[in-house]
């Protein structure tokens, strides 16, 4: 009788010690899936702003993208109201971009990533 209580004694405490291990497992996962996470929405946020810069420049130098799309190259010089305009929100998109930047780069600086 005590051989049987000390085994399933013994087996409590293995099964304790795996759930223990596999919790430790599950929050590496974790960790790790919310760190992909991070990355991916940081590469996604440098791609829009990258199609963004690319947007501008089309602007600035007088070409409209739907029109490109539809095959037609023809160049309309903007007018100088026009062009300041586009400098002033692409500064404040910068701006915004550079926060978000450091943003990402500080929350994967806390994570451990490089």
């Amino acid at each position: 009788m005590n051989i049987l209580i000390g085994m399933i004694f013994i087996a409590l405490i293995g099964y304790i010690f795996e759930q223990r291990r596999h919790i430790k497992l599950l929050k590496q996962v974790n960790y790790n899936q919310e760190t992909r996470n991070i990355m991916r929405k940081y590469e996604q946020y440098l791609l829009e702003h990258q199609i963004e810069t690319y947007k501008f420049a089309l602007d600035t130098l007088g070409y409209d993208r739907d029109e490109i799309n539809k095959g037609n190259y023809t160049k309309h010089v903007p007018s100088p109201e026009r062009l300041q305009a586009l400098y002033e929100e692409f500064e404040r998109k910068e701006r915004i971009y550079r926060s978000k930047n450091i943003q990402f780069e500080t929350e994967l600086e806390l994570r451990g990533v490089e």
